[in-house]
C-alpha cells in the first residue's frame, strides 16, 4: 500500500469531502497551504475536461513543492471517475494508466495525493490497477430503505446528543423522514433545531414538525403520505409545490402507482392472517408456506424497515381490496391518458385524480 496517496469515494458526499478535507489538513495544515498544496478540480462532466483535469493532476505531482519542500495535490471532486462512458475513452484511459503507473512507482517521501469523489467505476482498468495500491475509504448511503434509515436514525440521535439534547423516539422518526438519508441534510437540520431549541433540550415531534425541512425525497413521501390518508388540501398544495420545484405529473403518478400498489399488497397480507396490526406497529406470521412465498419475491417486505412498513399497513388498513384495486386502476389509466396527448393539460388530469383519489370511503364504495 502507498502510504502518501489516499482514495476517498462514495455517495454521502459531505462524508467524502470532510474526511478528504481532514486528511488533507492533517498533511498540510494551514499556514503552509499557500506554498505547498495544489487543488485540482475533476468535477468534470465532459470527456476533453476529464483529460484535462487528470494531465493537470499529473503535472501537479511530478512538479516539486515552493522553495523544494513539501507538495500536497488534492484532485477533488473526481465525478467522472464514475462515468462508465468517460473512462471508457482512449485518451482518459491512457492518462490514467500513467496516473496508475506512477502510483505503482512511488511518490517521493515529501508528495502526496488525495482524491475524492463520489465513486469509481469498479469495471475499469484504473480501479483494477490501483485497488491494491492505495486505501481505499468508501462512504456509501445503502441504496436499500431498511439498512439506510437505521444508520441515518442513529446519526441524526448521535449529533443530538453531542449537542447535549434528547430526541424521544417519535420525533427521531420523524426528523428523517423529513430529512432523509444524507449526511449534510441531517446535519444541517440538527444545527437548525438546536438553535431554535436553545436551553430547552428536550426535543419532541411537535418541533420537528415546526422546524425540520423536508429534502426533495421527502417532499415526496409527504404527498403520497396525503393522498393515501385522503388529505385533498395537502395533496394538492404539496403537488403544486412538487411540479414548482421541477418535478414532473408522470414521475409524481408514477410514484402513486407503486403507493398504491404496496397498500394493496398488505392489505392482502392482513386479510389472508399473514400480517397484522399491534398498536402502530406490525407483526408478521410465521409458517414455512409464507417463507416460501416472500423468499421467492425479489424484495422481502418482512426486511422493509418497520417504521416505513407500518406505515403502509396503517395507511392500507381503512380500506377494502376492492376500493384499493380500483384506485390504482384509476392511477393507471390516468397515467396512460396522460403519456396519450389529449387536450387536457396533465397538471389538471392529476388534480381531478386527486379529487377522486381523496374522496371519503362510503361502504367502500369503489373509486369511478
Amino acid at each position: 500500500m502507498a502510504d502518501n496517496v489516499y482514495f476517498y469515494c462514495g455517495n454521502d458526499e459531505y462524508l467524502v469531502g470532510l474526511n478528504a478535507r481532514k486528511k488533507v489538513d492533517q498533511l498540510c495544515p494551514a499556514a503552509e497551504q499557500s506554498f505547498s498544496l495544489e487543488i485540482i478540480d475533476g468535477a468534470a462532466a465532459k470527456i476533453d475536461d476529464a483529460a484535462a483535469a487528470i494531465d493537470q493532476c499529473l503535472a501537479a505531482f511530478r512538479t516539486v513543492g515552493l522553495f523544494g519542500g513539501k507538495k500536497v495535490v488534492w484532485f477533488r471532486d473526481c465525478a467522472f471517475l464514475k462515468n462508465a462512458v468517460v473512462m471508457k475513452n482512449d485518451q482518459v484511459k491512457r492518462l490514467l494508466g500513467d496516473l496508475s503507473s506512477d502510483l505503482k512507482a512511488g511518490l517521493a517521501p515529501d508528495q502526496f495525493l488525495v482524491v475524492s469523489g463520489p465513486g469509481m467505476d469498479k469495471r475499469s482498468a484504473f480501479y483494477k490497477a490501483i485497488k491494491d495500491l492505495v486505501e481505499i475509504e468508501e462512504y456509501d448511503i445503502p441504496e436499500r430503505d431498511y439498512e439506510a434509515r437505521p444508520l441515518a436514525l442513529k446519526r441524526a440521535q448521535d449529533l443530538f446528543k453531542r449537542e447535549g439534547y434528547s430526541i424521544d423516539g417519535d420525533a427521531a422518526a420523524a426528523f428523517i423522514d423529513k430529512t432523509g438519508f444524507e449526511t449534510r441534510q441531517i446535519m444541517n437540520e440538527v444545527e437548525k433545531m438546536v438553535l431554535f431549541k436553545g436551553a430547552d433540550k428536550t426535543i419532541v415531534l411537535a418541533d420537528v414538525q415546526l422546524m425540520t425541512s423536508s429534502s426533495g425525497e421527502a417532499i415526496t413521501w409527504d404527498f403520497t403520505d396525503a393522498v393515501a390518508e385522503r388529505r385533498l388540501p395537502d395533496a394538492i398544495r404539496i403537488f403544486r409545490q412538487l411540479l414548482f420545484q421541477k418535478q414532473t405529473a408522470i414521475g409524481l403518478i408514477i410514484q402513486l402507482e407503486t403507493m398504491f400498489n404496496n397498500m394493496l399488497r398488505f392489505r392482502e397480507y392482513m386479510d389472508i392472517g399473514w400480517l397484522r396490526m399491534n398498536g402502530n406497529r406490525i407483526q408478521w406470521a410465521n409458517a414455512p408456506d409464507i417463507d416460501d412465498y416472500f423468499e421467492s419475491m425479489p424484495e422481502d417486505p418482512r426486511k422493509m424497515h418497520w417504521f416505513r412498513a407500518s406505515k403502509i399497513a396503517n395507511q392500507a388498513a381503512p380500506y377494502s381490496i376492492t376500493r384499493l384495486s380500483a384506485s390504482k386502476r384509476l392511477v393507471v389509466d390516468t397515467h396512460e391518458k396522460m403519456v396519450s396527448g389529449g387536450s387536457i393539460p396533465p397538471d389538471l388530469m392529476f388534480e381531478t385524480l386527486l379529487a377522486k383519489l381523496c374522496a371519503p370511503t362510503q361502504r367502500n364504495r369503489p373509486v369511478r
